[in-house]
């Protein structure tokens, strides 16, 4: 008889076609929706774009913007009546614990519970636990600002994806939920994909973070992997995340970022509890099943797949652009596209416009190979524009 793919207490959750149901809610879900597609789940879908991906992915979805408490809820007990399973925390609930809670008694959290998030996103708990258990990390202070800010980074705890971290002399006087300084360090950014049960982790693998734009010059716009480590590095990730993965409870999908040393150290920047937005450089290792065998608690294994070197970049609108039904055809007609907006709309400069997929033998071919489509479309979209004015 043949096992099946998912998790014993996954299976009396049908949606569509007798398949398990799910729901994620996230600032994006559409990499999670297309796992779900590919791995034999129904996903009711909870975000902020729409895209045309997420929509053809998941059996239904729900616009949500800005974490609205009674939309989520809502949402939840209708999956719950529907036979869910559970649910599972994309990216943007690093500044909603109190949110997170609420909504995992409301159908169960699949994934690292709420009160791992507040010591992981904390820095007066998260980086004292780094010390506690001796893992090295770039100095950190908190509550009172370096005397002399020159070399020193403003984050926030409570963001994620880059654009809240600042040079700390002359950072924007804005407001952050869990502010906290740091020295900046010289390195590659980097991080770890991994799938944890609350015991052990098991690396999915590593990669390279494509970071910086135009006036926030550590925001994440993609990455490129995974990427072959030297021993040592391997040596000093597998030993971060084993420490942990049991401190914290840790499960399922999550990341560890870090700054790699041209020495081969390595010096941990955060961990995040959640799938990220780097799901699709691993889809070939099946993560959604892996991750849900992990938080259930049944025998799982990462098994190891032939190494493509992947790539994901987010594109960026240039400036304010019109996108009509001309120029969406002309972008679904590029396989290497996603996250493609699903109607006509009006985007403001810097807003996320679509994303960039690429494969290759080596880092470097897809690298250039990003770079080259990313051109493309830019030159794409000036047309298009020109086109509309006209």
């Amino acid at each position: 008889m043949t096992p099946s793919p998912w998790p014993a207490s996954c299976v009396p959750a049908e949606g569509p076609a007798g398949r398990p149901l799910l729901l994620a809610a996230g600032v994006s879900v559409r990499q999670l929706a297309q796992a779900a597609a590919r791995e034999g789940f129904s996903l009711v879908a909870l975000d902020a774009f729409g895209d045309a991906d997420t929509r053809a992915a998941a059996c239904r979805w729900q616009r949500w913007r800005d974490f609205d408490a009674a939309t989520l809820l809502a949402a939840l007990d209708e999956a719950a009546r529907a036979g869910a399973c559970g649910w599972i925390a994309a990216s943007g609930f690093e500044a909603h614990p109190d949110l997170l809670e609420a909504a995992a008694q409301r159908l169960p959290l699949l994934g690292t519970p709420p009160a791992a998030w507040r010591r992981l996103r904390d820095p007066r708990r998260f980086f004292p636990l780094l010390d506690a258990l001796g893992l090295p990390h770039p100095p950190t202070r908190w509550g009172e600002a370096p005397t002399d800010l020159q070399g020193w980074l403003l984050k926030d705890g409570g963001a994620c994806g880059g654009r809240h971290v600042q040079p700390a002399r002359g950072a924007a006087a804005t407001r952050r939920a869990l502010p906290y300084w740091q020295r900046r360090m010289a390195g590659t950014p980097m991080a770890a994909a991994f799938v944890a049960d609350g015991r052990r982790a098991r690396l999915l693998g590593v990669h390279e973070q494509l970071v910086g734009l135009a006036q926030a010059p550590f925001a994440w716009r993609g990455a490129v992997g995974p990427l072959t480590m030297p021993p040592k590095v391997s040596t000093h990730i597998d030993t971060a995340l084993q420490q942990l993965v049991p401190a914290c409870g840790l499960r399922g999908l999550g990341s560890l970022d870090f700054l790699l040393g041209a020495d081969g150290t390595i010096a941990l920047l955060e961990v995040n509890p959640r799938p990220g937005g780097t799901l699709q450089l691993y889809a070939a290792q099946s993560p959604l099943g892996l991750h849900l065998r992990a938080c259930s608690g049944v025998p799982w294994a990462v098994q190891p797949v032939p190494q493509v070197v992947c790539g994901v970049e987010t594109v960026f609108a240039p400036r304010t652009l019109h996108l009509g039904p001309h120029a969406l055809r002309r972008l679904a007609r590029r396989p290497w596209v996603h996250d493609r907006p699903g109607q006509a709309c009006s985007l403001q400069a810097m807003e996320p416009l679509c994303s960039l997929n690429a494969q290759g033998a080596t880092a470097a071919e897809v690298r250039a190979q990003l770079q080259r489509r990313h051109a493309e479309l830019l030159e794409l979209l000036e047309a298009e524009s020109h086109e509309h004015m006209e």
